[in-house]
C-alpha cells in the first residue's frame, strides 16, 4: 500500500512566537506544518509500530532520553554525575551539545531508509512503505493568503492539494 500523493502535501504556516515579537522580522515565527487528518493517523500508526519494534528488540540505548521512565531530566543527571565522578577523579571533563533543532530538515531520506534497514532491521512492505512515504513530499508555505512555490511539487499539484475544500467540508 502506498501512501496517495495529496496526502504528502504538508502547508506550511508562519506562527508569531510570542505577541511582543516583530511581526516584521522571520526570526519571530515558528513554522507549523499542517497535515490532513488521514496523514497524522498514519503518522501515529506507523510511529507506534516502529517505537514498539525499536523497544522490543532493544535497539537504542538504555538511557535513550526517549525510551519508556528515561527522561531528559534522567539523561542529564547521568552525565552531571559522571562528569563529577571523572572531576573528583582529577580528570578534565567537557561537554558539547549540539542544537539540534532543526536537525531533521537536513535528514538525507536514501540514509534515513538505509539506516531504518540496516540498524533497525525494518525491510520488506515496510522499508518500502516508509521509503515510499518519504519520497515525492511537497510543501508550501502560506502567509498573508499567499502560497509559496515549492521545487518538490509542480505549481499544478500543489494547487491542487492546496485549495479550499468545497462549502460543507471543513
Amino acid at each position: 500500500m502506498k501512501l496517495p500523493s495529496r496526502s504528502k502535501m504538508t502547508i506550511v504556516l508562519p506562527l508569531l512566537k510570542k505577541r511582543t515579537l516583530d511581526p516584521n522580522d522571520p526570526a519571530s515565527y515558528r513554522p507549523i506544518s499542517n497535515l490532513s487528518f488521514v496523514s497524522k493517523v498514519i503518522e501515529k500508526v506507523v510511529d507506534t509500530r516502529l517505537t514498539d519494534h525499536v523497544h522490543k528488540h532493544h535497539l537504542l540505548p538504555v538511557l535513550q532520553s526517549s525510551s519508556p521512565f528515561h527522561s531528559t531530566e534522567t539523561e542529564i543527571a547521568y552525565i552531571l554525575n559522571d562528569m563529577i565522578g571523572a572531576v573528583d577523579q582529577g580528570h578534565v571533563e567537557a561537554l558539547m551539545l549540539p542544537d539540534l533543532s532543526a536537525a531533521f530538515d537536513t535528514v538525507d531520506h536514501q540514509i534515513l531508509i538505509q539506516v531504518l534497514q540496516m540498524r533497525f532491521g525494518v525491510s520488506g512492505k515496510a522499508l518500502d512503505w516508509l521509503a515510499d512515504y518519504f519520497s515525492g513530499r511537497c510543501q508550501v508555505v502560506r502567509a498573508g493568503g499567499t502560497d509559496s512555490e515549492n521545487s518538490a511539487c509542480s505549481p499544478r499539484r500543489c494547487s491542487t492539494r492546496i485549495s479550499p475544500c468545497p462549502k460543507g467540508i471543513s
